[in-house]
């Protein structure tokens, strides 16, 4: 019923080929029982046999992603169908520590998954750990954890329940972990996740797409509570495909992080075709409300949501707006008719009353004036994308993946767009785009390597200035990449590029997957 155990998305897959081929099915209810709940309540050991949180800390509020609270951003990012101890898809997480005026360092980077030691659990066939992450410094002690999801993992008899493991950040960096898995068949947790503090108590909370934890999560009580989800699916299990894309900010300006959810909804005008809804639970004192979907304000058309979503305050009038990844050519019968070939970046404004439908919403694509490269069917342009100050003047610059962008003959070799904030927002000015035949940048554009098909933005050198790092799952047979570009003066440069795969990390290297999804 569920098919295949596949990463959604494109992974070096002929694109052709991928939209023939139905994903597999994901399951979502409003009416499941909520995991981390029912986990701390009848089974506390789940969050057992872990020391006590360090006290003290120093990790800065800037950096969120500061595993060892050095003041300097850490990356993760995974390999979820690796293989550990010889089980195939079991899935790692490569954390790549900064280190302050140096940037990365090859000695600075450790592979985690559940063997490694401090991790609850083992590496199974198939669980695909790291499908998911987010970060956040979920139990107060100063230091940025991370969370993984394993969507197909069982939980006892409950196959595909899925589970997810807390990796606690500290001095030394990740050491030991919780994990919390699944309470209901095909439930899929950690199928998506994301953080931000939903009800303003100054705490990370954790959504995952069913459920919300509510901070602080301690390492053996769990969350001061938690809550179901109200994400508009609809359907049946067997019609909503692909995974859900989750991301927080404050939309509406109040001070306390919204949830932004892009799902897939196969009931109705829109079939075996997703994601595509745009859902708005806005945060509250009392934590996140009820889901609305986007609709146009004139027409009444649903707004296509794509496939990646992200949120942050473009024009820096205290309202983060909603960036919307529309990597498809086409849109759907019962969204708005706003498309372009190769795929487009669609901008939502921000206001008091939330995400402003009414308002005129900024499309940027290869075909936007200074925006480099030609608009051509299957780019998949806005497949992946993050927010982050390249060349610090203060203001947010995206990152935008078209993982299906050819390069000279080599379908589906994959690019990735730099496009620059200004004081009205992101404009083409200025745009730069990557490939692997960009010079300086490490190996050789081939055909569906997918290079872009996740990108992410972190200063890890403490200058002021985010570098890029891009995720190429389809590199050497789906073995997997990563490439770090750093920050110039102006814009990311490909001049001092570094790359690393599987080997370099000590991993297996076959149908790996490495850089098929970052932190956020």
């Amino acid at each position: 019923m569920y098919g295949p155990k596949v990463i959604t998305g494109h992974l070096g897959v002929d694109s052709e080929q991928e939209e023939r081929v139905p994903q597999r099915a994901l399951l979502i209810t409003a009416a499941v029982a909520v995991a981390m709940a029912a986990t701390a309540a009848t089974a506390p050991a789940a969050w057992a046999d872990l020391p006590s949180a360090p006290a003290g800390g120093n990790a800065s509020g800037a950096e969120r992603n500061d595993f060892n609270g050095d003041g300097v951003a850490d990356v993760a990012t995974a390999a979820p169908q690796g293989t550990v101890s010889g089980r195939t898809g079991a899935g790692y997480i490569a954390v790549s520590y900064g280190i302050k005026s140096a940037g990365l360092d090859a000695a600075a980077r450790k592979v985690y998954h559940q063997d490694s030691p401090g991790i609850p659990g083992g590496a199974e066939e198939g669980d695909n750990f790291g499908t998911a992450l987010t970060t956040g410094d979920l139990d107060g002690d100063g230091y940025t954890d991370l969370v993984a999801g394993s969507p197909y993992e069982d939980a006892g008899t409950l196959q595909e329940a899925g589970s997810l493991t807390v990796l606690w950040g500290g001095p030394g960096g990740l050491s030991g972990a919780t994990v919390v898995k699944g309470t209901e068949y095909g439930q899929y947790l950690g199928e998506a996740l994301t953080a931000g503090d939903f009800d303003g108590d100054g705490r990370p909370d954790l959504a995952t797409g069913t459920t919300v934890a509510y901070g602080p999560i301690g390492r053996t009580t769990g969350p001061a509570r938690t809550e179901t989800m109200d994400v508009e699916v609809g359907g049946s299990p067997d019609v909503l495909w692909n995974r859900p894309a989750l991301a927080a900010g404050d939309v509406n300006g109040d001070g306390i992080s919204d949830l932004l959810a892009v799902v897939s909804h196969g009931s109705g005008e829109l079939p075996y075709h997703g994601p595509r809804l745009v859902q708005y639970l806005e945060g509250s004192r009392s934590g996140l409300t009820a889901a609305r979907t986007l609709k146009d304000a004139t027409t009444g058309e649903h707004l296509d949501g794509g496939r990646a979503v992200a949120v942050g305050d473009l024009d820096r009038d205290g309202h983060a707006e909603v960036v919307l990844g529309r990597a498809d050519d086409e849109d759907m019968r019962g969204t708005d008719d706003v498309n372009s070939l190769g795929g487009a970046v669609e901008i939502v404004p921000g206001s008091a009353s939330g995400p402003d439908t009414r308002a005129a919403r900024p499309f940027l694509h290869q075909g936007t004036a200074g925006v480099p490269g030609t608009p051509e069917k299957t780019d998949e342009f806005g497949g992946s994308l993050s927010l982050g100050d390249v060349n610090g003047d203060g203001r947010p610059d995206l990152a935008v993946g078209a993982a299906g962008e050819a390069v000279g003959t080599a379908a589906d070799a994959g690019s990735v767009t730099v496009l620059l904030g200004t004081a009205s927002g992101l404009t083409g000015a200025g745009a730069r785009s990557f490939t692997q035949s960009t010079a300086s940048v490490p190996g050789r554009a081939e055909a569906r390597d997918a290079f872009g098909a996740a990108v992410r933005l972190a200063d890890t050198n403490g200058d002021g200035r985010a570098d890029l790092f891009v995720g190429g799952p389809g590199e050497n047979t789906r073995a997997g990449g990563v490439w770090v570009l750093p920050a110039g003066a102006s814009q990311v440069t490909g001049t001092g590029s570094v790359s690393f795969g599987p080997g370099s990390l000590g991993a297996v290297a076959a149908q790996a997957y490495l850089g098929a999804a970052f932190d956020d």
